[in-house]
Parts: C-alpha cells; structure tokens; sequence
C-alpha cells in the first residue's frame, strides 16, 4: 500500500514540475511577443550621461598617454640600435660595392 502511494506521490510530483514547466513556458512566450520600451532621455539626463561619458574618456585618454610614453621610452633605444645597424650594414655593403671595382 505504502509502494503505491510513493509511485501516486512520485507522479503527483512529476506532473507538477511539468505543469510548472509549462506555465514557465507560456509566461516567457507571452513576454517575448511584447514590443521593447524606446528609450527616452530628458535633456537633463542626457547631459548627465554625456558628463559621466566625456568623465570617464578623459581619465583613460590620459591613462593611455602615460602607456604609450612609457612604450615610447622604453622601445626608443631598440628602435633607435636597429636603425643604426641597418645603416651600417648599408655602408659596409656599399663600401663592399666600391672596393671591388
């Protein structure tokens, strides 16, 4: 007797998760059908956002110089060791030209 009373409540069970499934389901398609909401600032609001914006763009505008500075200095003499070498190597290869003749 207790067997089938746990199969009756292991049932009951399944086909409430189910039922609860499907009202789950139903609520979400009812909800999606729904046109978004347009935005819509105040001119207030909007010069806010575009304080907090021009706030926010400055501070990494200035973070991004002082990233590029730094790269600058620290690249600056490789850049400048290459260029040199380059140079050299060209010479050494033109005075290889010259002599030869």
């Amino acid at each position: 007797m207790q067997r089938v009373l746990h199969l009756k409540n292991r049932t009951t069970t399944a086909w409430n998760k189910l039922l609860h499934l499907v009202l789950l389901v139903m609520a979400l398609s009812l909800a999606s059908c729904s046109d978004p909401i347009p935005l819509k600032l105040t001119s207030a609001q909007r010069q806010q956002v575009d304080t907090l914006y021009n706030a926010q763009v400055e501070g990494l505008l200035m973070e991004m110089d002082s990233f590029c500075d730094a790269a600058y200095e620290n690249r600056l003499p490789y850049l400048v060791d290459s260029i040199l070498q380059t140079r050299r190597a060209q010479e050494e290869a033109l005075r290889n030209k010259y002599q030869k003749r």
